[in-house]
């Protein structure tokens, strides 16, 4: 859980949280569903990185009611954790996950620090100077911004965004760059990748994404034509992580549906952080290691929905999600017949989810 005592509290950007630190948590960045109220919440379950959803770029950057529809952040969301520092050890390429205790160096306790934690902006784009525009506009509300270049949906591609900008890496290149010299070259600037099935490309546009100065990477163990159905490649991950090692962190996307599923991931592919994305939706607290939403969780999710004015469509999927396993078909199709936040909260009272807010 994240801890709530402010007294010496860090803040530093996420690609440094990623690499200084154990067990690193990421949300991923999804259309719709990461909105203030979700990213907040997940933040109370052992997130300590999230993201916004998916953002167009030009549409941002040229239009008020686009940005005001788009983003909105508060104090509070981010939220601070107690973490243990990373082991460094005379093993430069040997994980945590390759140490026995016994083998660690003398003088190489863990370190506990207190951190806040991370929220960065994801934006689609294909044009370098939109983006750079969309990246200079939310600075200073972020603490980085991220190129998204994996969106596997038609329309993307035929916009020349998401998973189109997998084959072309000198417009990820070039994306990235105009990026850095409008916020200046230490401000982070990350991308979040597919693999591909011939590996040589994914470490083509790993090498070209390092070289044009991203801060981390983020690899999804699925190419743009699987569907989600189909397995991750965790090796395929571990390959990009082997071609970063040393320069920049990776996180590992894909099937983090429980946290020994996460333990696996993390142990597999030696990435710096793990993401979850229809996991987090299903249980918003499948981190701190419960098998299914708490109680607790929907209570919290219910008292932030509504203090931020969640729009009522987006409040319903989001606790439907969370109820999924609970549903028999019957109660599947009640549920998706209420229609208002009075008879969501009506239906939870009925439920024995006690919402004395």
């Amino acid at each position: 859980m994240q801890d709530s005592n402010p007294v010496e509290l860090e803040i530093l950007p996420p690609h440094e949280i990623l690499d200084t630190f154990e067990n690193i948590n990421v949300a991923a960045p999804m259309v719709r569903f990461s909105k203030l109220p979700f990213r907040e919440l997940v933040s109370l379950y052992d997130v300590q990185v999230t993201h916004t959803p998916m953002i167009l770029a030009t549409e941002f950057s040229r239009s008020s009611t686009a940005r005001t529809l788009d983003f909105s952040t508060s104090l509070t969301e981010r939220g601070s954790f107690l973490l243990n520092e990373r082991t460094r050890s005379s093993l430069s390429n040997a994980s945590d996950n390759d140490l026995l205790e016994g083998d660690r160096p003398a003088g190489s306790r863990r370190r506990q620090r207190r951190v806040r934690g991370s929220l960065i902006a994801q934006f689609a784009a294909s044009d370098p100077k939109p983006f750079a525009d969309a990246c200079e506009l939310i600075y200073p509300y972020v603490d980085g911004v991220d190129l998204n270049c994996g969106c596997p949906q038609s329309w993307a591609f035929q916009e020349h965004i998401g998973s189109w900008l997998l084959g072309h890496p000198e417009r990820v290149r070039d994306l990235v760059r105009a990026a850095k010299d409008r916020l200046g070259f230490s401000y982070p600037v990350s991308v979040k990748i597919r693999v591909d099935p011939d590996l040589q490309r994914t470490h083509q546009l790993v090498e070209t994404a390092l070289h044009a100065g991203v801060s981390h990477i983020t690899v999804h163990g699925r190419t743009k034509n699987q569907k989600s159905s189909h397995p991750v490649s965790l090796s395929s991950i571990a390959f990009a992580v082997e071609v970063a090692r040393g320069r920049v962190p990776v996180v590992a996307n894909g099937d983090a549906w429980s946290l020994p599923e996460v333990e696996t991931i993390r142990k597999t592919t030696g990435a710096q952080g793990v993401m979850s994305a229809r996991g987090l939706l299903g249980n918003p607290a499948l981190f701190s290691g419960y098998d299914e939403t708490p109680p607790s969780a929907i209570k919290e999710f219910v008292r932030l929905s509504t203090d931020y004015g969640l729009m009522f469509p987006l409040f319903h999927r989001h606790i439907g999600f969370m109820l999924e396993s609970r549903f028999n078909k019957l109660e599947r199709l009640y549920w998706n017949t209420l229609p208002s936040y009075a008879s969501v909260l009506d239906y939870l009272t009925e439920q024995g989810i006690d919402l004395d807010l």
